[in-house]
Parts: C-alpha cells; structure tokens; sequence
C-alpha cells in the first residue's frame, strides 16, 4: 500500500468489515494505530492485546456487552478501528502523536477510512490524540481542541458534539482514571436512545476486581 508499503493493512488481513462489523452499528472506538509489525492485532483472538482487554473487562463489569468475548463487543454493536491503519515503529508513532497533538499529522489526515463508520455510528469514542486528528480530519462535526486530554476536563462527552466521546488512550492511564473513563463513558451510553441493557452487572465488577489484582495480559498495548 503506498501509505506503509505493506501488501495489505491488519483490518483487511483480518476480515474486520466482512466479520466483526455490528448489523447496528451503535459505538465507533478509535484507537491510535496497531503497532509495530510484530504487535498482536485488536481482532486477532488467539494473542492477548491489552487494550482489547481492558475495553472487554470494563464493558462487561457495567454491563454494556454481555461477556468480555469480541463476539458480544460485536453483538453489542461496537466496532474498534485506528486513525492509523499502518503498523510503524514506536518512534514514528510518538512523532505523529506530536504532531497529532496541533493537529499537524500527515498520516492523519489521510484517514477516509473512519469516515463511512463515523456517519454511521450513534457514538463515537475517541482514544487518543492521533485518533482525534484523524477524525477531525474527515468530520466537521467534531470541534478542534488543543487541550491536553490527559487533563480535565478530560475525559468527556463533547458539548457541540454530543455524540463524541473523547479520553486519553487507556493502556496509558493509571488505574483510577481508568475507571473514571469507562464510568463516564458508560454514562454516555446508557443515556442513548434505545441502547440495550443487559444485567446487573455486581458480579462483573468483582470479577473485575479480581481481573486487575492479576494484572493486564502482555501484549502490546495498541
């Protein structure tokens, strides 16, 4: 491809569209990019992926899918994609990250890709500063911000947008704030019309509990 010179991305590789993309299509997370060449892929079920796993244990623990599995994330309606499709090594991420930051990003405004799941999803999270740069750069929707999202009054749902929910990428924050992420974004979920409960979910949240007591799985964390 003549973005990264690879034959093909992950997303083609592992059949997401064809696979793992929701019937109803209710929430859109944008990650980052995959990785390096060698880093586990969000929807490659047989390698641990931290940021998989933090996404499935904190959905199921309140609620919002029904197993920490990617067929419930699925059933559920989410769908994860990245701002950049193409695996880089760690010191071309951090410098798009930097220019992601002014939203300055090359890589970043070449992300059609995002556009036809943005128009169709109900919400939107947005996980990160290249994933912000990349979805201001094919929607007009979201409004630019040069604050720093690791500081309040992130992470929150966006006023002018309502629909955008925007958060520092979780692999990178501590634990408490974490949980102050998925809490506020849960909040934003069930406040959409017509968003399917599932049960109380008192025991997921000790299964949780239990889950962090033993640490995340290794994996690279994209």
């Amino acid at each position: 491809m003549e973005c990264c010179g690879k034959p093909i991305h992950a997303w083609e590789m592992f059949r997401v569209e064809k696979e793992w993309l929701p019937l109803d299509l209710r929430c859109f997370i944008v990650g980052e990019n995959p990785g390096f060449d060698t880093s586990p892929y969000f929807y490659d079920e047989n390698r641990a992926v931290s940021v998989r796993t933090i996404l499935l244990q904190e959905l199921y623990q309140r609620g919002n899918i029904s197993s920490p599995s990617l067929p419930a994330f699925r059933a559920a309606g989410f769908l994860f994609d990245h701002g950049i499709r193409c695996y880089l090594p760690n010191g071309d991420v951090k410098a798009e990250r930097r220019l992601a930051r002014r939203y300055a990003s090359p890589r970043c405004a070449a992300a059609k890709h995002l556009k036809p799941w943005i128009q169709r999803a109900s919400t939107i999270w947005i996980m990160g500063y290249i994933a912000r740069n990349a979805v201001t750069s094919v929607c007009s929707e979201l409004p630019k911000d040069v604050g720093k999202i690791s500081r309040a009054p992130y992470p929150r749902q966006i006023p002018e947008a309502p629909r955008f929910f925007v958060s520092r990428y979780v692999t990178r924050a501590p634990r408490k704030e974490v949980e102050m992420i998925f809490r506020e974004f849960s909040s934003l979920l069930k406040s959409m019309p017509n968003y399917p409960r599932t049960a109380d979910p008192q025991h997921r949240f000790l299964t949780g509990r239990a889950f962090y007591s033993q640490g995340v799985p290794s994996g690279h964390n994209k």
